[in-house]
């Protein structure tokens, strides 16, 4: 049988083991090329954004966070144009952005638990400084006193009440009842300290969990922190916006809006969740949602 087979054979002269080799690469090749039907399309899985644009205090640069590549990138938007100016890299999954002046642009690096602060003025712009901050910093905002040019001098940074620069002089017992777990961060930029990671001039601590965006008043003198995760989770919805009769509702008007299911859209049930009665199936009062 050998002989004809390799009488048969495309490759005559080819010994058996290369014959084996061979049959492998192509199987390894088809495999590599094949792509099961209905497979998805690559998702990526970047932290979200919070504040990812901003503008300088002369409105004449244009800057924008791109998450997936850790980059800041610079656009020059004079004259009603917008022109990509450069791109800087900065910390892992940069979420916010904010400029302090025309040329000091601070960048909180939400995987990288750090801020990179980046000289867009320079030539070519880049990173002159990196904080250290707690877990997963999100916003930054600045505010509180004003330099000679009148920009403000103290910058506020969102974090979470862990990580591996939480300083120790805060212990990090998150199961003790009261401890709060959220974090603001508030640096001097004229005077960020000679640490490697900087020192901040305080640390607040805010009861909740996670805190998130941040804003300031126009004077700089109040600073307003919102805590993401809190509480259990719950809102309510007022009886005014809840149709009546059940969860089985009909289509109801609500001041002067048809709704279905409860909003416009039909996205959520129209009434009170069943059952809504007593054991003599008297319906109970309409009343409002916890959702």
């Amino acid at each position: 049988m050998g002989g004809p087979l390799r009488q048969n054979s495309k490759l005559p002269s080819t010994p058996p083991f290369a014959r084996r080799v061979f049959l492998h690469f192509t199987i390894a090749a088809a495999l590599a090329g094949f792509v099961p039907h209905g497979a998805a399309a690559f998702v990526t899985f970047e932290t979200g954004q919070v504040r990812p644009l901003a503008l300088t205090p002369d409105r004449q640069t244009l800057l924008a966070l791109n998450t997936p590549d850790a980059r800041l990138e610079i656009f020059h938007v004079a004259g009603g144009d917008i022109s990509h100016a450069a791109a800087v890299e900065v910390g892992l999954e940069p979420v916010a952005v904010a400029a302090r002046t025309n040329t000091e642009v601070w960048v909180t690096n939400f995987l990288s638990d750090s801020v990179s602060i980046v000289d867009i003025g320079a030539s070519p712009p880049h990173v002159v400084r990196t904080l250290l901050v707690g877990d997963e910093p999100r916003d930054i905002v600045f505010a509180g006193p004003t330099d000679t040019e009148g920009n403000f001098t103290r910058a506020f940074i969102t974090t979470a009440r862990r990580g591996q620069n939480l300083p120790d002089s805060i212990p990090p017992n998150l199961t003790t009842p009261g401890t709060p777990r959220a974090l603001v961060y508030v640096f001097d930029a004229t005077n960020l300290g000679t640490d490697l990671g900087g020192t901040p001039a305080t640390i607040l601590q805010l009861f909740g969990d996670t805190p998130r965006a941040l804003a300031a008043s126009p004077d700089g003198h109040t600073v307003y922190a919102a805590i993401f995760q809190s509480g259990n989770e719950t809102t309510t919805v007022t009886d005014t916006a809840v149709c009546d009769g059940g969860a089985a509702a009909a289509p109801c008007a609500l001041d002067g809006v048809q709704m279905s299911g409860g909003l416009p859209g039909g996205q959520v049930p129209g009434g009170l969740p069943a059952p809504n009665g007593n054991v003599e199936n008297i319906a109970g009062p309409e009343a409002g949602l916890i959702v």
